[in-house]
């Protein structure tokens, strides 16, 4: 083994700057942080070749004074801390004085800066870390870095670099980022003399977000404002219609700072539950405040992950933020003659057709038996229809209790979410403002008179409900309507569901952990309609199994039952048994194609208009609206 031997400071420096400066859009984040930091306003990117030969930021800040500028170079000097207690309370986006001496060690850099009472600039060259000149110079208020020939003097770091198109689209996505985290700063971005994108600087969240993320994002957002104890968390999110296929589109900021945090992404995929479909994910942007000493900036060297002092608290702020949002701005989808969809704002609000709609009927004989086709499920002791089933779980439905919401975080994601077993004095709530919508003077006029009628005209394709209410057609899915209702009673009043013997008991080794679950919580399977015997570890014996489920297999249902008591372990108020409700109501529910009369779609549409039900278990919708004015246009009668 070789002896111990200090390193030479031309190479630590290098080790070093490596941990700051990996590719051309770590430098372009690092160096427009520090035009932020100067109260720029105006800040201007340019790169070449990937940023890997040329790149440019220009900013209108503050300046340097020309004695401070060889300074800014050397490892460690800042004027953004001066002593330990300042790292308890960083309100900077730069801070440990890094950046600098980190570019100029891997590349060769032009400096440009003047303040505004100078009469001159200052102009300054450094290549890999050793001065080369200084002068002063005319140049405009602000400063201007160039960084040229990124890594010439570490050949090992420059082959990992990537070719120009993903290093260029590297270094605009963090040009983005920045620009949505401060809408009050016109950023400019050049790619190879073209300009790419400039942002307005008014100020305003929506322009960045229409500019940075397009239109169709854009169109599909609602905004979020919500305070919980010491956290505020504002920006938008996306409807649910308007999720994406991947989670690219999640953006979150503390402070103004971009971050990436697996405690707040689980947090808002967890408020979409049951409004999104499986494998969509919500676009967000995000910026959650607080007091600096609540949030430790300084966990890794590119700051881009952050550690907070309470998870929970965090959590639970956005989570609630989101839902919030949810109920009080997600409404249904509305068809355009030109195929396009938009959120309704026509004759009949969301909350109108769910609360002050009265159903007509066609037929005035209510007491006829509705069995909705074949399908059949039992609740009681005896089997009963599913409209029966229906009526005996909806009966007493009320609207969902949101001090029974429960939020969770796995123990793998981050720190664990305490149990929310704590006073209710300490725990966020969605206010009662939620849940209601903005009172137009339209809508006062409206609200006195009478309640609008929805009334059933049939069926189309033997799977949508066709109405009318007021100036729109109603489309509803019945399918996904009855499976949401049905869910939703099994969640908030299953007290024992009717269990279905076997003939032939079937015998199944699970594993040791799955046998436990189910041996510790024998009271919970009774419950569920599931008759086990245990044998010895980890072989089950499964008798019977829940009616509601007679089209599955027993086997499935007693392992998904384990699974989910399994990962609730660490959460025991957590909606641990979605899943399974998801799939008995799905099985339980009318199926599309199936015989329906008139008499049971008016039934069904009943139940769905008392409360404000909108997708079903799986995030599909389950009612759209096609306006008068549509209809119209679609035949040329009006423009």
């Amino acid at each position: 083994m070789n002896r111990i031997h200090l390193l030479d400071k031309s190479v630590y420096e290098l080790i070093a700057a490596g941990e700051v400066v990996d590719r051309p859009s770590s430098t372009v984040k690092e160096l427009v942080e520090n035009s932020i930091d100067a109260g720029a306003d105006n800040i201007v990117v340019e790169i070449k070749n990937g940023g890997k030969t040329y790149l440019r930021v220009t900013d209108n800040g503050c300046g340097m004074a020309s004695e401070d500028v060889p300074l800014a170079f050397v490892r460690h000097a800042t004027s953004k801390i001066s002593a330990k207690e300042d790292l308890d309370s960083i309100g900077t986006l730069g801070f440990r004085g890094e950046a600098l001496a980190s570019v100029c060690a891997v590349s060769k850099v032009q400096l440009l800066t003047k303040r505004r009472e100078d009469e001159l600039g200052f102009r300054y060259e450094i290549e890999g870390g050793v001065e080369v000149s200084t002068e002063s110079a005319g140049c405009p208020d602000g400063t201007t870095i160039i960084v040229r020939d990124l890594f010439y003097n570490v050949p090992a770091r420059q082959k990992f670099l990537k070719k120009d198109t993903p290093e260029d689209n590297s270094a605009a996505t963090v040009v983005q980022k920045i620009a949505l985290s401060h809408p009050e700063i016109s950023f400019k971005f050049i790619r190879d003399n073209k300009v790419e994108f400039v942002t307005s600087g008014d100020g305003k969240l929506l322009s960045a977000i229409y500019t940075i993320l397009g239109k169709e994002f854009y169109d599909g957002c609602i905004p979020v404002d919500y305070k919980y104890m010491y956290v505020t968390v504002k920006g938008y999110v996306t409807k649910p219609l308007a999720a994406r296929a991947t989670r690219v589109f999640q953006n979150f900021f503390v402070n103004s700072r971009y971050i990436k945090s697996v405690t707040l992404a689980t947090a808002v995929e967890e408020a979409f539950t049951d409004r999104m479909m499986v494998g969509k994910h919500p676009g967000c942007v995000i910026d959650i405040s607080m007091p600096a000493e609540c949030v430790d900036v300084n966990a890794h060297p590119t700051k881009l992950e952050v550690r907070f002092q309470d998870n929970n608290t965090i959590y639970s702020a956005v989570y609630y933020a989101i839902k919030d949002a949810l109920l009080k701005s997600d409404s249904p989808e509305e068809f355009n003659a030109d195929g396009s969809r938009t959120s309704a704002n026509s004759s009949v609000t969301h909350r109108q057709l769910y609360s002050g709609a009265t159903l007509i009927s066609g037929n005035s004989e209510k007491n006829e038996q509705m069995s909705f086709g074949s399908t059949t499920a039992s609740y009681q002791r005896t089997s009963m229809s599913t409209t029966e089933f229906m009526k005996t779980f909806m009966k007493d439905y009320k609207a969902p209790n949101i001090r029974d919401a429960h939020i969770a975080v796995s123990e793998s994601k981050e720190n664990d979410i305490q149990e929310e077993s704590e006073s209710e004095s300490t725990f966020a709530y969605i206010n009662e403002q939620s849940l209601a919508k903005p009172v137009s003077s339209e809508t006062a006029i409206e609200s006195v008179s009478e309640p609008l009628e929805i009334r059933v005209i049939g069926e189309a394709f033997k799977t949508y409900i066709v109405a009318q209410c007021g100036e729109d057609i109603l489309l509803v899915d019945k399918h996904a309507a009855h499976e949401r209702l049905i869910y939703e009673g099994l969640k908030r009043n299953v007290t024992e569901l009717d269990s279905q013997m076997l003939l032939n008991p079937v015998r199944i080794n699970l594993t040791y952990e799955q046998y436990e679950a189910l041996y510790e919580n024998q009271d919970v399977c009774r419950r569920l309609g599931v008759s086990i015997d245990f044998n010895d570890a980890p072989e089950i014996m499964i008798n019977g199994s829940p009616m509601i489920a007679q089209d599955m297999d027993p086997i499935d249902v007693v392992v998904q039952i384990a699974d989910s008591i399994t990962q609730g372990k660490k959460n025991k108020g957590s909606e641990i048994f979605d899943d399974l409700y998801h799939t008995f109501a799905c099985k339980a529910a009318i199926k599309a194609n199936s015989d329906t009369n008139v008499i049971e779609l008016e039934r069904l549409m009943e139940l769905i208009t008392e409360e404000d039900i909108r997708y079903c278990p799986h995030g599909r919708p389950i009612l759209v609206k096609l306006s008068k004015r549509e209809i119209e246009k679609m035949f040329r009668r009006i423009v």
